[in-house]
């Protein structure tokens, strides 16, 4: 179910959102070759709370699972499935790498994801993370009041058939 926002809510979400933001892009730009996704983590805790706030993940622990998460940051490289655990693993050059990040900001939580090269990409990894972001942005001009969630989908499926 869908709860209305008060406009101090809205207004809330959208600190929070900017704050997320910055520590993504920040977290975004530490990620290298030879960095571990530990590290990684343990610079997105340090920054959210640099900022008065809480990293909305650690230690969730969504009904029926078997244990809290145990990080503040998703992190997932190629072809892994969303949601990875940070671990000692180091990033090899060419890796791409998902950050998933929610930030706990007077209570409400935002939350954002973004993809990034470890280093220098190959071209069909760069043209693969640009032609996501791509259909991403098509998705999102799709959405208009009234609208349905089948509708982003179809807007994207269009755009990403010229590529098959």
């Amino acid at each position: 179910m869908v709860k209305l926002k008060s406009k101090k809510e809205i207004e809330i979400l959208k600190e929070g959102g900017k704050r997320l933001a910055q520590v993504l892009k920040k977290v975004g730009a530490a990620v290298k070759p030879g960095v571990t996704t530990l590290e990684l983590d343990a610079l997105a805790e340090k920054l959210i709370r640099e900022n008065g706030d809480e990293p909305a993940f650690l230690r969730y622990q969504p009904w029926g699972a078997a244990f809290p998460y145990p990080a503040s940051l998703c992190v997932s490289v190629n072809n892994e499935v969303v949601h990875g655990i940070p671990s000692t693993r180091k990033l090899v050059e060419g890796d791409i790498v998902s950050l998933d990040l929610g930030v706990r900001h007077e209570g409400l939580i935002t939350d954002a994801a973004i993809s990034v090269i470890a280093g220098k990409a190959d071209k069909k990894t760069q043209d693969l993370v640009d032609t996501t972001r791509e259909a991403l942005l098509v998705g999102i001009k799709a959405i208009k009041p009234g609208s349905f969630v089948g509708d982003i989908g179809k807007a994207i499926e269009k755009f990403s058939l010229q590529y098959v």
